[in-house]
């Protein structure tokens, strides 16, 4: 990684999926009228990908817009969008349910199978899934599916019909909708022998959908720059924030890591200011998957991961060291102010160093603000975290990412709240490479195994070691706090036997004994505020949650062999880290560097 460098903005890809007809069931005269149609349509998918690239060249990378069909290449709707989508510029990639040579008996000897070894070897790049012919319906079944999975929008040419089975046209169009896929739907209307209006579906389901005319391509770039595009002008801001950050090794800020030191609970590094930089971390993080995955399909992931992880670690340390010294300003402000009643003559010098502590302590708590530790430290880990599981996800070729859109789903499945981390992770999934070749079952059985070695387990270790030192770090801060409580409960039983044995001894000793009482229950009120505002013991007990439920993961995965099942149970493994994420981004949210009151 250059100096100077700064975390990648992602190229924008546009990846359309289609389904429809089969050309059996299209009239001649309507794929006549289809080829102009479909021509355009991609013709203005292309241009409105290219407006919103230039309109939003500060998010984006100055590469042109990658545009990629992927497509089963049966008879009739998908060999057609094919050659149209590919002559508009569209990077054509094969979908088939079967190995090709399987494959190929679905189309009748002579020129139909001809003309699709002709697209087969056309297409770019194609993708075979480990359909069984004895089981063909489930095979149709999962080849939309991965349509889906791969597709941010999908176009059905189709006659609204509800269809014949699963695996069909209707089937498909509703798993999208279901899945949160806009669906563009070219009407064919079969009896009339031509094609009807256009139309979006946002919503429903295939029978009943939520549907608006596309009538212009003013509604298609909108289309296109509201399934691409951040959504709000926070989230342009805050991107604009990160897209600056630089790889700044050097951190000085120390407190978190010594208190962790002091109390046993973590030893001290011997560089403790100096961070590994980004490449050191993706050669140790990252090596497993660079044999099993190609350079294309990773590397904008893996520098994406790489600085977001980084910047990550740096906020998190900026963050709870300067936590730890608000705290302990505090506390020292309160010994300061006590020690004029030993120290009378030097009362001045005192006064001038309680403001000096409490100067500090404004002064921490301001450039925690300005530098916006908090929120940086919340969102940087939020979004290495989202970008963790993604590699193996696309490597299934079912799985669709954790998250189609910057918007969360809240209750009622309404759409609530924008996060550019969402925006940026689902940009980077878009543009990450798709798995090619042929998806046989030593390669199934090598995924599960990679995810659980290079994914699960890590992962496993690290929340089992977090949770021990969580537990640690409390039980030490709780210990420190009863000694001082101790510590001040006999004082003050000394104080009162004293006062009544050697009344006039005690009552020179008067202002000791108030250092003490009063000094001591500072310092443990911060000592307890440290304790509360980490919740260590709330931490410890999620990743020990984690910790049972990716073990639990891990055993379904190695006994499974189906690609569907396998791609289903990745997901699951996607949640369970992400939940953990989720619970632990809530608890900490409200939790911002504050003066101690």
């Amino acid at each position: 990684m250059l100096p100077g460098h700064h975390p990648p903005r992602p190229r924008l890809t546009l990846n359309i999926g289609i389904t429809g007809h089969r050309a059996l069931l299209l009239p001649l005269g309507v794929v006549a009228a289809l080829g102009p149609i479909v021509s355009r349509l991609f013709g203005e998918l292309r241009d409105a990908a290219g407006s919103v690239h230039r309109d939003e060249s500060a998010i984006f990378s100055d590469d042109p817009p990658d545009l990629r069909l992927h497509t089963p290449l049966a008879t009739g709707a998908d060999q057609l969008a094919a050659t149209y989508a590919k002559s508009q510029g569209f990077h054509i990639r094969a979908l088939l349910p079967f190995a090709p040579d399987e494959y190929s008996k679905d189309f009748v000897e002579g020129h139909e199978r001809d003309e699709f070894l002709h697209q087969l070897a056309a297409a770019d790049e194609s993708f075979a899934l480990p359909g069984l012919r004895s089981n063909q319906d489930e095979a149709y079944v999962m080849v939309g599916k991965a349509v889906i999975a791969a597709a941010d929008i999908l176009v059905a040419i189709w006659d609204g019909g509800e269809g014949n089975g699963p695996g069909g046209t209707a089937h498909i169009v509703d798993l999208a909708l279901r899945g949160g896929v806009p669906v563009i739907h070219i009407l064919v209307d079969r009896a009339a022998d031509d094609v009807g209006h256009i139309r979006l579906l946002t919503g429903g389901d295939a029978v009943e959908p939520v549907a608006v005319p596309l009538s212009d391509a003013g509604v298609l770039q909108a289309l296109v720059r509201d399934t691409l595009a951040p959504h709000t002008q926070i989230e342009r801001e805050q991107l604009a924030d990160y897209f600056i950050e630089l790889e700044k090794r050097s951190n000085w800020r120390i407190e978190y890591p010594l208190l962790l030191a002091l109390l046993r609970v973590k030893s001290l590094p011997f560089f403790t200011w100096r961070q590994s930089s980004i490449d050191e971390d993706n050669e140790r993080d990252r090596l497993g998957i660079r044999d099993s995955y190609p350079l294309s399909g990773r590397l904008r992931l893996e520098q994406a991961y790489g600085w977001a992880n980084f910047l990550a670690i740096r906020y998190a340390q900026l963050f709870r060291s300067g936590h730890v010294t608000n705290y302990a300003l505090s506390a020292l402000a309160v010994i300061i102010a006590l020690s004029g009643l030993l120290a009378p003559a030097a009362k001045v010098y005192l006064v001038v160093a309680e403001l000096g502590a409490i100067g500090l302590l404004f002064l921490n708590t301001r450039a925690g603000k300005k530098g916006d530790w908090h929120r940086r430290w919340l969102q940087y880990r939020h979004l290495a975290e989202s970008l963790r599981p993604l590699i193996y996800l696309k490597q299934a070729g079912l799985a669709a990412a954790p998250f189609r859109s910057d918007f969360i789903k809240g209750p009622g499945h309404r759409e609530a709240g924008a996060d550019w981390t969402r925006w940026y992770a689902a940009a980077i999934w878009r543009e990450m490479a798709s798995p090619a070749g042929i998806m046989t079952q030593a390669r199934i059985s090598e995924l599960a195994a990679d995810v659980v070695r290079e994914q699960i387990a890590p992962q496993a270790a690290y929340h089992q070691v977090n949770a021990a030192r969580m537990r640690k770090l409390d039980h030490r801060l709780h210990e420190i706090g009863n000694f001082l409580m101790g510590t001040v409960i006999a004082a003050c039983l000394l104080f009162l036997v004293g006062y009544v044995l050697l009344h006039e001894s005690m009552k020179v000793m008067t202002n000791y004994f108030i250092f003490i009482t009063a000094g001591l229950p500072a310092v443990g009120a911060s000592v307890f505020g440290m304790r509360g505002h980490g919740e260590h013991l709330l931490a410890a007990s999620r990743s020990a949650k984690t910790v049972n439920a990716l073990g639990a993961n891990a055993e379904r995965l190695s006994k499974l062999s189906a690609i569907d099942a396998v791609s289903a149970e990745l997901d699951n493994t996607a949640e369970i880290m992400l939940a953990d994420l989720n619970e632990w981004t809530v608890s900490y949210r409200e939790r911002s560097l504050e003066i101690p009151a």
